[in-house]
């Protein structure tokens, strides 16, 4: 059979091609091709999965203004004086390397200490910022560089702090967060000194992740650690402690001149210590979501670009968060105002809503919010509070939302 000489067509290519024309509206420059092969991934090449993926993470971006994370992304106090995660150096493949003392770190106390949306706040921070490390040492090498190594140390982890429901349903959030904002954000996550009972954990979460989430994750006991960890990192870079050959200018085998391992928060910081919000206080609201019910909380917004401030707690547990958009309508004087409690689902047409913030389940019983965040657009900004997963008790939500006009 004669050949043309051609080569046949890349299908990676043809979708990424399809891909950007479908999503031409909101491409900027920084969008290559790396990036969007990613995002095709996480939406398993169904197009108009990856579609909808992509445009959710523009629009949270845009609330949060995560964008500005990189240079001017807040680190809370808590996070300052005990946070447990430090740069120290470049992988063998030249990706950044970033390692997380998860076993000696205080995880209760940052649930305890800083509110939902701020450990949220948090995390994308570190993120942005270890991207745009991975970034800026790629433009040294003339490549492209979108991932970062994690070395996750598992030493000193118990289950006695660690395994609090504040604590777990936070770490499912912050999984979840990561997969939906930052597909394939590592180019390896190295767990090490796992103790037995985390292979068991791991192995039962599975499930709930995607497999391009899942892929490159490598869990190792303490007596295989220095053996995986050398197989990323050179000895000249890799700690003492973790079975390399570096040490600090004093000589320390920890390396504490640049290593931080966090430790325990006191009980000072903690939100449920300061004064609540009460419901006899100016502007502020109360209701009762009963068990297997939903409350919607309509903002209308005027003007584009304005300003929430956002409080919030609640008695009775957590309560499962989300921030939906519907445009104001024909008419904006008589805007299209949901019922408070219809379940409003972001997948049905007829209910003209879309996802702007990703579900997060606020330990607002212990750490209450007081935060603010960005309304880009004119519309109804819904925030729903779900209690439908719950079978049993209710929630009393006592919460003032104010909307501050554009800053000048």
């Amino acid at each position: 059979m004669e050949t043309t000489g051609e080569k046949p067509p890349n299908p990676d290519q043809e979708i990424i091609k399809e891909f950007r024309k479908n999503l031409s509206d909101v491409l900027t420059s920084a969008h290559t091709d790396k990036i969007l092969i990613k995002w095709l991934r996480a939406g398993n090449f169904n197009l108009r999965k990856c579609e909808y993926l992509f445009r959710e993470n523009l629009a949270c971006r845009a609330l949060y203004d995560i964008d500005s994370f990189a240079d001017h992304g807040r680190i809370p106090e808590v996070a300052e004086k005990y946070g447990f995660v430090s740069p120290f150096g470049f992988a063998k493949d030249r990706t950044p390397l970033f390692y997380v003392a998860m076993g000696r770190g205080d995880l209760y106390g940052f649930v305890a200490s800083i509110s939902s949306y701020e450990i949220c706040w948090y995390c994308s921070t570190c993120f942005e910022k270890d991207l745009k490390r991975a970034r800026m040492e790629g433009k040294k090498l003339g490549k492209e560089l979108n991932e970062v190594t994690y070395v996750v140390d598992m030493e000193g982890f118990t289950l006695t702090r660690s395994a609090r429901t504040c604590v777990v349903e936070t770490a499912f959030d912050l999984f979840r967060l990561m997969q939906d904002l930052y597909p394939e954000v590592w180019k390896n996550l190295l767990v090490v000194n796992a103790a037995f009972y985390f292979y068991q954990a791991f192995n039962i979460l599975k499930p709930i992740f995607r497999h391009t989430f899942l892929q490159n994750i490598y869990v190792v006991s303490k007596e295989n650690t220095s053996d995986l960890l050398l197989k990323y990192i050179d000895e000249d870079v890799l700690p003492v402690f973790l079975g390399g050959k570096r040490v600090d200018s004093k000589g320390d085998p920890m390396c504490r001149e640049f290593m931080r391992f966090g430790g325990p928060v006191p009980e000072k910081y903690y939100l449920s210590y300061r004064p609540p919000l009460l419901p006899s206080d100016p502007g502020v609201e109360s209701v009762y979501i009963a068990a297997k019910s939903v409350y919607n909380h309509p903002l209308v917004i005027s003007s584009p670009n304005s300003r929430l401030h956002i409080e919030l707690r609640s008695e009775g547990g957590s309560i499962n968060t989300t921030v939906l958009f519907r445009e104001l309508g024909p008419d904006p004087k008589n805007p299209d105002i949901p019922p408070s409690n219809v379940y409003l689902d972001e997948h049905n047409e007829s209910h003209r809503v879309r996802l702007i913030s990703p579900c997060v389940k606020l330990q607002i019983h212990m750490s209450p919010v007081d935060v603010f965040c960005n309304a880009p657009w004119p519309g109804i900004y819904i925030f729903r509070f779900d209690n439908t997963c719950n079978w049993l008790s209710s929630r009393r939500l006592i919460f003032r939302f104010t909307i501050l006009p554009p800053k000048s």
